[in-house]
């Protein structure tokens, strides 16, 4: 069983239950920052009875809006909040703060949670307040097909949101084939079976923005309308990466028979680029690896698909076809002690696919990884232009 959670925005009926809920999250993240003063100032020990002797009571005689369900919630959250910290062996130096207004709900706090609405505690005692959502198709299939568990509310941008999680059962394995997958700078993916999706027009469009943010930090301490400007592209450039790399990953799982994926482990390879040359490269900071593994990775379960990490070491030097360092790599070429004139990175996802599989030399595989020979994928994932172009026409008016 897996869990994927949608965010949806929360109408309520009138203006009084929105004021409500509003000062409920606002106390709820006041007195959870005054529990953590006091239990940084008195340093209990960490469990759920000496917690609750502790803050209970101070908070119940300080809360307006909170209810014992709320505070019984804060009791819960804050001990987590020192458990983690404690079991990371962070050194505490204050106490550690909230500030954002978000509270997990629990079936004492909301009842008839279905598609057309939620009845949520509300600032009449003894009775509930509903609200409604505005859904969208996918959100209306999943209501109708997975069960639900406790949602989440929070508050942002003036309006209230509910985060929706729907638990999904992991589909069954259909078979024990491998897709090796390469990640790079001038093809953003390359597969084992041929396919490849070239990163030039994702690099730049992140160009573009990444101009505009180096003139808006130039102008940041003298204007406030940059500040908000950058901080606005600083987010849309998260989203613009964030929807290019879902694309990529859809059309993968969805064009695959493959159920193991394996990709190479590039954890810290950003840091390492910077110790070995003491300085960043630019093209490979500007590659999301991490969000694709993340992403691919809770994504793969719902096709019945399984993510396997290989070390990345010499996968782009080794012939695919001998397992030998015999051949010799010219950017996106390999030239093969054989005579073949390889594609290099078709050739490396192959290694990749190889070494996941424990497979010594190129078995059962139909197909040279010639140069030339791959299928580019870029008109399948295309992403929506107007997105970059409303961030590069909301920036003109202050880089200018």
């Amino acid at each position: 069983m897996c869990e994927i959670t949608y965010n949806i925005k929360l109408n309520f009926e009138n203006q009084e239950e929105h004021s409500f809920w509003l000062n409920l999250l606002t106390e709820q993240k006041d007195m959870l920052n005054y529990a953590s003063e006091l239990i940084y100032n008195n340093k209990p020990k960490l469990n759920q009875k000496d917690i609750a002797d502790l803050i209970y009571y101070p908070i119940r005689n300080k809360a307006k809006f909170l209810n014992a369900q709320c505070v019984c919630k804060i009791e819960r959250e804050v001990l987590s909040i020192f458990r983690t910290i404690k079991s990371n062996k962070h050194n505490i130096k204050s106490a550690p703060e909230k500030k954002n207004l978000s509270m997990r709900l629990d079936k004492r706090l909301y009842s008839k949670f279905n598609k057309n609405g939620i009845y949520l505690i509300s600032n009449v005692s003894m009775k509930r307040c509903k609200a409604t959502f505005n859904l969208y198709p996918k959100i209306e299939e999943m209501f109708n097909k997975y069960t639900l568990a406790d949602p989440l509310i929070f508050y942002k941008n003036n309006e209230f949101y509910l985060a929706v999680t729907f638990k999904v059962p992991e589909q069954v394995k259909q078979n024990d084939s491998t897709l090796g997958i390469d990640l790079g700078c001038r093809r953003l993916v390359t597969t084992s079976n041929g396919d490849a999706i070239k990163s030039t027009d994702y690099l730049r469009q992140k160009r573009k923005i990444r101009y505009l943010k180096r003139i808006l930090n130039s102008k940041k301490k003298n204007s406030h309308s940059a500040r908000t400007k950058l901080k606005k592209i600083k987010n849309k450039e998260h989203y613009y990466s964030k929807q290019y790399i879902e694309k990529s990953v859809n059309y993968i799982l969805k064009n695959t028979k493959e159920s193991n994926i394996a990709i190479e482990d590039l954890t810290k390879i950003k840091k390492k680029t910077y110790k070995k040359y003491g300085t960043h490269n630019n093209r490979i900071s500007q590659i999301p690896f991490y969000m694709f593994k993340q992403i691919l990775t809770y994504k793969a379960t719902l096709y019945g698909k399984e993510v396997k990490t290989v070390s990345p070491a010499f996968t782009s030097q080794l012939d695919c076809t001998t397992n030998k360092l015999d051949g010799k790599r010219q950017g996106c070429r390999y030239y093969s002690a054989k005579g073949y004139v390889l594609d290099a990175d078709w050739n490396a996802s192959i290694n990749i696919k190889n070494r996941a599989e424990n497979v010594k030399h190129l078995i059962s595989y139909d197909k040279l990884p010639l140069d030339g020979c791959l299928n580019i994928l870029n008109k399948q994932v295309a992403v929506i232009q107007p997105i970059v172009n409303e961030i590069i026409s909301n920036s003109q008016a202050t880089t200018l």
